[in-house]
């Protein structure tokens, strides 16, 4: 009896434990879990995809390469393993080898690494390989620099590659032709084939010399002191160019300021940048100069740099993103999910979602957890550390640049505006013509000129001055008129049924003819639904109004517009068709009145045009309130930008703190019902 007493106390102890032990588990799991999902959302935000690896020429042309693992070597040398065994003190004190960190392991897959201000990073060594080692730490992790930072990455994440064995693959500088130019490891099994034009090359570099440099400021003749340079932390102190840090001018250029090239000039640099690149029309490039400088002009952000980071991350307008989506940037495109790109009703649309919401908003917003930096940079610093996963996404975006603006008259580069072209001629031809002019005058006019104006003025004045004025003022004043009700009335009606894909809706609007009859007939002022769900701010016409009709859940309206693949999962907060009777001129301002109880939450909120595409727009709740500008009208969706809301859970999940209590009620169960079996064990003897 008492063995059976003993071997059910120990039984219900088993079950107690078993109770209690899942939840330890789920803990560790589900930090681990977490920091998996903090590693997710710091993929990159669009990491230029193009769905397959690719790489650059010096002439800007980007082309794909295969997609393979660069491994150099699948089984670790004996005196690597030795060092790796004895832990990290050997290979703190060999630190001065010369070694190379390879992070091309796993294909086109993007690796986490932790900087040396303890913030979390990613890189894609398909885009490239080789980094600097630059010792071990003592948990074991591997410490580096590329592409401008310095970090940790797991040793179980790269490769460590003997300098002698790959000298001729990685990553190194050249100055050809008066340029500098920065040949890219893609694999080291190769030699590098990708190239990045870094612009004029500086006077300290010689020409066919080969460089070494990890954060593209300070440049090595030779790569073992380069190492002993970084391993010291004395970072250029042995450069060529000590003392003078290099910084490749539109890489670093501040994302505010503005591009001297007026909206013409830079749409005919780009169309003609284009067919030099065998592009034609098709391009959703064609034709966008003009946009990128207007809201430019709008947003304060570089239309020229624009520009360069469209061409980066749409192979020059021609993706399947950016044709099938008029996705110019590959908005919300992950590597791990490049068919989740935003899509937008037109590439205007897709120009202000991206200088408003993702620049001016986000990475040019010093209070936002993007910004690191006001210029395209690296991975160190500026927008490339946490907009892609390519470490040269912000040398790429710069060479495009570095293209046009020479492509145009170096304008933005020496900020001096050159116009010889047009004033040559406007001089040499007056000279020719007006002395010839001016001598007949002189001869003749005396007795020819004179008599000829004196009729045209005696006679014309009254009769033909008198109907050629009424003549030329009418038609000025009742065309206008007739063309902007003609134009603007029916993209008014349009954009209240739904934008539909293309420019020409956007075209109807924002249209010069409507422009300008709108500073005649239309005022700024703001318009409300009557359950005060919507606010429109913007230049409305005098009988401007708005209706909202919200879609009921469980209808096939709603059931078809809260589909799309990026709601899935959050919290929908409402769908809202929405109306707008009267003119608009130009964008307005869409407020959406929500519970304050969101305040400070990320939504996402889609606009469907007619032909069922949708435009993103990224928001944050402030007093109740969601404001986003826009230019046309029909449904709206709002959704919290988060995971798993209102998801339940059938069953205790691990790691669920939520659930804690669950398992303490369990736990109670099983001890009670140790108690009671005791109790009558006792009652029983």
């Amino acid at each position: 009896m008492i063995r059976k007493s003993k071997l059910l106390i120990c039984t219900l102890v088993m079950s107690m434990m078993v109770t209690v032990l899942p939840g330890m588990t789920s803990y560790a799991a589900e930090a681990e879990g977490e920091t998996e999902a903090s590693a997710t959302e710091l993929q990159d935000e669009n990491s230029q995809r193009l769905e397959e690896v690719t790489a650059m020429d010096e002439e800007g042309n980007i082309y794909e390469i295969a997609d393979t693992d660069g491994t150099v070597s699948e089984e670790v040398s004996e005196e690597t393993a030795e060092e790796e065994t004895n832990g990290i003190a050997l290979f703190s004190a060999r630190s001065v080898e010369n070694k190379v960190v390879n992070f091309n392991t796993k294909g086109n897959a993007t690796t986490n690494y932790t900087d040396s201000n303890g913030k979390s990073g990613y890189t894609n060594g398909a885009y490239g390989a080789d980094a600097a080692y630059l010792g071990t730490t003592s948990d074991g992790n591997i410490k580096f620099m590329l592409a401008g930072v310095t970090g940790t990455v797991s040793a179980s994440d790269v490769e460590l590659v003997d300098y002698s064995t790959v000298a001729d693959r990685v990553s190194y500088y050249k100055v050809s032709g008066g340029r500098l130019i920065h040949y890219i490891s893609q694999n080291l099994n190769n030699a590098p084939s990708s190239t990045i034009d870094n612009g004029p090359a500086p006077s300290y570099l010689s020409q066919d010399t080969k460089y070494y440099s990890y954060d593209g400021h300070y440049f090595y003749t030779d790569y073992g002191v380069m190492l002993s340079d970084y391993q010291s932390g004395c970072n250029g102190d042995s450069a060529v160019n000590s003392g003078n840090r290099f910084e490749n001018y539109f890489q670093f250029l501040d994302m505010n300021s503005s591009t001297g090239y007026s909206a013409d000039e830079l749409n005919t640099i780009l169309n003609d940048t284009l067919q030099s690149k065998g592009k034609n029309s098709s391009s959703k490039l064609w034709d966008a100069g003009n946009l990128f400088v207007k809201y430019q002009n709008t947003y304060g952000v570089n239309a020229l740099l624009s520009v360069g980071i469209a061409i980066n991350e749409s192979g020059w307008g021609t993706s399947s993103i950016s044709q099938n989506k008029n996705n110019l940037f590959g908005l919300n495109a992950q590597d791990s999910n490049v068919g989740n790109a935003s899509s937008y009703y037109s590439v205007e649309s897709c120009i202000i979602d991206f200088m408003k919401n993702w620049m001016a908003g986000g990475y040019l917003n010093d209070a936002s957890w993007k910004n690191f930096g006001e210029f395209l940079g690296n991975k160190g610093e500026g927008i490339n550390v946490k907009y892609a996963s390519d470490p040269y996404w912000g040398e790429k975006a710069a060479a495009h640049a570095w293209t046009l603006d020479e492509n145009g008259d170096s304008r933005d580069y020496t900020g001096v505006v050159i116009e010889p072209p047009a004033d040559v001629p406007s001089t040499d031809e007056p000279t020719t013509d007006e002395p010839v002019t001016d001598v007949p005058s002189t001869d003749e006019p005396t007795t020819d000129e004179p008599v000829t104006d004196v009729p045209s003025t005696d006679e014309p004045v009254t009769d033909e001055p008198v109907t050629d004025v009424p003549s030329t003022d009418e038609p000025v004043t009742d065309e206008p008129v007739t063309d902007v009700p003609s134009t603007d009335g029916p993209s008014v009606g349009s954009g209240s049924d739904g934008t539909t894909a293309g420019s020409g809706s956007d075209d109807t609007v924002t249209g010069d003819a409507g422009s300008n009859s709108g500073a005649q007939t239309e005022t700024q002022k703001t318009v409300s639904d009557s359950a005060g769900k919507v606010t429109v701010s913007g230049k409305l016409s005098g009988g401007a109004g708005v209706t909202v009709d919200m879609v009921a859940p469980n209808t096939d309206a709603y059931t078809r517009y809260v589909s799309a693949e990026c709601l899935k999962g959050k919290t929908i907060l409402g769908v809202y068709d929405i109306t707008l009777t009267g003119e608009l001129e130009g964008e307005a301002q869409l407020t959406f009145h929500v519970d304050a109880k969101y305040n400070g939450k990320d939504v996402i909120i889609l606009h469907y045009a007619d032909d069922g595409t949708y435009e993103t727009y990224n928001a944050k709740v402030e007093n109740g309130q969601v404001t986003i500008s826009v230019k046309g009208f029909s449904p709206y969706v709002i959704a919290l930008n988060e995971s798993g809301s209102g998801a339940g859970a059938a069953a205790p999940k691990t790691g669920d703190s939520s659930n804690i209590m669950l398992w303490i009620a369990l736990l109670g169960i099983s001890v009670a019902a140790a108690a009671g079996a005791l109790i009558r064990r006792r009652v029983s003897r």
